[in-house]
C-alpha cells in the first residue's frame, strides 16, 4: 500500500494504458445506461429553454406599447420557471429568500429616504431581475453534466457558424452574412450593441458575432465560458482544441481575458501532469493563432485601456475611478446617488458592484454581493465553474442586462446536485424464505424507502462495454472474486456464492495462493434478512480452501455508531436500519424517545460474533493493480491519508472525476441496474435490495468476467 493514488484529471495519453479501447469514446447514445427520470428530463426542459433565449434569441426583443422592449429570453426563461414548480417541486434555501429581501430592503431604504432622485422602474427591474436567484432544483450528477454538455454543444455549433462567418467574407464580403438587423423589424431587435464590428476600425473585414449575438464581446464570453465548462467536467481533448480555436476567431478579448483570468484556478485542480498537457493544448493554438496574426490584432487595440470613451476604458477603467471617486464622499457608505441615477449611453459598462455602491451605497452592495457569492457557491456543484462564473459577472457583466443576470442563474445557481433520487425500479421477486435454523425475520419490518440514483458521469458504460474499458487488470497473481452492496438479500448470495464455487472449479489453476473473495460492504439494511446473512458469511470462514475478505460499508458504520451510542438511530433507522432491526426480532420505535431502548434490546440479542466481525471490517484492500473499497476515493489524495468519511460515503466528488492512477478502484455505494465504469473503475452495485440481482467480478489477470445471481 506504499502506492500513491490520485484521482484528480483524465489522462489524454491514449498510451497511458492498455485498456483504452475505441468504446470508450462511444457516444452517450450507444452507452448501455438507465434512463434519466422524469424530474431529470423536466430539469433538462427548464434549462434548455433558458440555454436557447440566452443564446439563439439572445438578440430577439418583445416591444411594448408604451415603449421600450423586453429581451425575450426573460419572459421565456421566466415562464418556464414558473412552469417547472406544476410538473417537479422546487427546493428554496432560506438563507437564499432572506438575502434576497435583504438586500432589496436596505436598497429601498437607501432608495426612497436617502437618494435625493430615484428611478422606481430601475429598482423594481432590480427585484425582478434577481428573483430567480431565490429558486433552485435538485437534479442527479448526471443531469447536472448533461446541462453542461448541452451548453457545450450549443456553443461548439456557434463555433461553427463563427468560421462559416469568416469562410463567407474571406470568399464573397461580410455583407453576405445572414444579418438580423436586415432581416427583422428593428422594434423586434435589442438596441445599442455593436452587432457588426470591425477587426480594426477601417478595415474590411468584420468580426463573426455567429449570426445570433448582439455583439462579439459576448460570443467570445459564451464560448469562454463552455471552454470552462469543459475544464471542469469533461475535459475532451478535441472538444477542448475547437471551443479554444473558436475563441480565438472571434478576434475578441474579452472571452480570453476571462480565461486567462481563471485559468490558474481551473487547472489547480488537476495533477500537474495533466494541468501541462491542457496547457500544452492551449499552447498548440495560441502558437496558430500567432502565425494567423490574431496577437497583432488584439494588441493593436491595447492602448484602447488608456483612451477615454473606448470601449476597453469604459468596460475596465472607468468603472474602477469612478468607484473611487465615489467612496471619497463618506455619505457613499450608506446613501447612493439613486436608483438608475448612474450615467448611461456611451458606451457606459458598469461593474455590478460599482453601480450597486454609486447607486445604493456600500453596504447594500457589500450585502448584495455577499448574497450573490452566497447563491453561486452554495452546494456548487463545480466551485471552479462557479468561480469563473463570478468573475464573469463581476467584471464583464452588467447588473440590469438580461441576458447576464439570466446566464448567472442558469449556469450557476439554478441546479444543484441531488443527494438521491427517485427510485427506478422495485424488485417483483417475493421475499424470499427463510433458511432452516435462520433467526426470525419480523412480519413487521418496514419497506426501505432508498433509491438508485441515476447514471452517473457521462461516459461510464456497462456490459461487453464496460469489460473493453477494463482491459486486463493485474490481480497479483491471484484468483480474486468481489460482491457487490447485498443488503440482507441472503438467498441471493447462496445463488452467487455457489456460481462463484463452480466457477473456481471451473477455471485453470496456476495461481500463487488460493482464491479470495472480497466483500464490498452494505451487508445489512433495507432488504429482509441482514441477521441471517451476516450468520452466513461467518459460516463461510470454516471453508479454508477460499480466502474471505470484507470491507466497511457504509450502514455498518451507521449500525455500529447506534450501538456505541454516538447517534440516535433516527437517521439509521430511515435508511434501512428499521429492516435489521426486524431481522433481529425487534420493532423500530414509532418515537425518537424510544431508540434509547431500542439500543438495548438491540445489544442485548446481537450475538457476540457478530459484533465482533461488524467492528473488524477493513476499511480497503489491495491486491496487485486492484483496490477494494466500499463508495470509493477523495481525487488527488494519496490512499494513506484517505478519510474513512470519503471511503463510505463519497459519490459525486468520485464518480465525475476521471481516475489518474495504476490502480483499478473496485467498489459499490452508487447502485445501477447493472455493474458499470469507467478506465479506472468499476461499480458492482447492482442495487440487489431492489432490483433483486447481484452482481460479482472476477478478476484474474485476464478481462473480467461478470457474474450474477437473480
Amino acid at each position: 500500500m506504499a502506492r500513491s493514488l490520485t484521482l484528480d484529471a483524465a489522462s489524454l495519453d491514449a498510451k497511458e494504458r492498455t485498456a483504452r479501447d475505441p468504446a470508450e469514446r462511444r457516444p452517450r447514445s450507444e452507452v448501455p445506461a438507465a434512463p434519466a427520470s422524469f424530474e431529470d428530463k423536466v430539469v433538462l426542459a427548464i434549462f434548455a429553454v433558458g440555454l436557447v433565449g440566452n443564446t439563439v434569441l439572445q438578440k430577439i426583443a418583445f416591444p411594448l406599447k408604451a415603449g421600450g422592449f423586453v429581451p425575450l429570453v426573460l419572459p421565456l426563461f421566466v415562464a418556464a420557471i414558473a412552469l417547472g414548480p406544476i410538473l417537479i417541486r422546487p427546493k428554496f434555501d432560506p438563507a437564499r429568500i432572506g438575502g434576497f429581501f435583504l438586500a432589496f430592503l436596505v436598497a429601498a431604504f437607501s432608495t426612497f429616504f436617502l437618494a435625493p432622485r430615484y428611478s422606481a422602474s430601475s429598482l423594481m427591474l432590480f427585484a425582478a431581475l434577481y428573483a430567480p436567484f431565490m429558486i433552485h432544483y435538485e437534479t442527479s450528477a448526471a443531469n447536472y453534466r448533461r446541462c453542461m454538455n448541452l451548453l457545450i454543444s450549443v456553443m461548439l455549433g456557434f463555433v461553427g457558424v463563427t468560421l462559416a462567418q469568416h469562410l463567407i467574407q474571406l470568399a464573397l464580403s461580410w455583407r453576405a452574412w445572414p444579418n438580423l438587423n436586415l432581416l427583422l423589424p428593428q422594434e423586434w431587435l435589442v438596441p445599442e450593441y455593436n452587432y457588426i464590428q470591425p477587426i480594426i476600425y477601417g478595415s474590411r473585414f468584420m468580426k463573426p458575432n455567429a449570426v445570433a449575438f448582439l455583439e462579439v464581446s459576448l460570443l467570445s464570453q459564451f464560448i469562454a465560458v463552455a471552454l470552462a465548462a469543459e475544464l471542469v467536467l469533461f475535459r475532451r481533448p478535441i472538444r477542448l482544441i475547437v471551443l479554444a480555436s473558436g475563441l480565438l476567431m472571434t478576434l475578441a478579448g474579452t472571452g480570453a481575458l476571462l480565461l486567462a483570468l481563471t485559468l490558474p484556478v481551473l487547472l489547480g485542480r488537476m495533477r500537474m501532469r495533466n494541468a501541462v498537457v491542457m496547457i500544452a493544448i492551449l499552447l498548440v493554438v495560441c502558437v496558430v493563432a500567432f502565425r494567423l496574426g490574431w496577437f497583432d490584432i488584439v494588441s493593436s487595440r491595447m492602448d484602447e485601456y488608456k483612451r477615454n470613451g473606448s470601449s476597453a476604458n469604459m468596460r475596465f477603467i472607468l468603472p474602477l475611478e469612478r468607484m473611487v471617486e465615489f467612496l471619497r464622499d463618506p455619505r457613499g457608505l450608506i446613501a447612493g446617488i439613486g436608483a438608475g441615477q448612474i450615467e448611461k449611453g456611451r458606451n457606459f459598462i458598469w461593474w455590478p458592484f460599482t453601480k450597486v455602491a454609486i447607486e445604493y451605497g456600500l453596504i447594500t452592495a457589500i450585502i448584495f454581493y455577499a448574497w450573490v457569492i452566497y447563491c453561486l457557491f452554495r452546494r456548487a456543484p463545480e466551485r471552479a465553474f462557479a468561480f469563473v462564473l463570478l468573475v464573469w459577472y463581476s467584471f464583464e457583466g452588467t447588473l440590469l442586462t438580461a441576458h447576464n443576470v439570466l446566464s448567472l442563474v442558469l449556469f450557476g445557481t439554478l441546479l444543484r446536485v441531488a443527494p438521491e433520487e427517485p427510485l427506478r425500479r422495485r424488485s417483483k421477486e417475493p421475499k424470499p424464505p427463510q433458511p432452516d435454523g435462520a433467526l426470525p425475520v419480523a412480519a413487521t419490518a418496514r419497506p426501505s424507502r432508498t433509491s438508485l440514483p441515476e447514471p452517473v458521469p457521462a461516459g461510464d458504460v456497462s456490459g461487453e462495454a464496460l469489460v473493453r474499458v477494463l482491459g486486463t487488470p493485474d490481480s497479483g497473481g491471484r484468483l480474486i472474486y468481489a460482491i457487490g452492496d447485498l443488503h440482507g438479500r441472503v438467498d441471493l448470495f447462496d445463488r452467487l456464492i455457489a456460481r462463484i464455487r463452480d466457477d473456481i472449479a471451473a477455471h485453470p489453476g496456476g495461481y500463487e495462493d488460493k482464491p479470495m473473495v472480497v466483500l464490498l460492504g452494505d451487508y445489512i439494511d433495507r432488504g429482509p434478512a441482514s441477521a441471517q446473512l451476516i450468520e452466513r458469511i461467518l459460516a463461510l470462514h470454516d471453508d479454508a480452501t477460499i480466502e474471505w475478505r470484507a470491507v466497511l460499508g457504509n450502514h455498518e458504520d451507521a449500525m455500529v455508531a447506534f450501538l456505541d451510542a454516538r447517534s440516535s438511530g433516527q437517521s439509521w433507522g430511515r435508511h434501512g436500519g428499521a429492516t435489521t432491526l426486524a431481522s433481529y426480532g425487534i420493532t423500530a420505535p414509532e418515537t425518537a424517545e424510544g431508540w434509547d431502548a431500542t439500543r438495548e434490546q438491540l445489544r442485548a440479542v446481537l450475538p457476540e460474533a457478530h459484533d465482533a466481525w461488524l467492528r473488524g471490517l477493513e476499511h480497503h484492500i489491495v491486491q496487485g493493480g486492484l483496490i477494494f473499497v466500499h463508495a470509493g476515493l477523495r481525487p488527488g489524495v494519496p490512499l494513506e491519508k484517505q478519510r474513512l468519511k470519503d471511503i463510505l460515503y463519497i459519490r459525486e466528488e468520485f464518480l465525475g472525476a476521471p481516475v489518474d492512477s495504476d490502480l483499478l478502484i473496485v467498489h459499490g455505494h452508487t447502485p445501477q441496474d447493472e455493474a458499470y465504469g469507467a478506465p479506472g473503475r468499476i461499480c458492482l452495485d447492482s442495487g440487489a435490495y431492489a432490483t433483486g440481482v447481484l452482481t460479482a467480478a472476477r478478476f484474474d489477470g485476464g478481462p473480467v468476467k461478470l457474474l450474477t445471481s437473480r
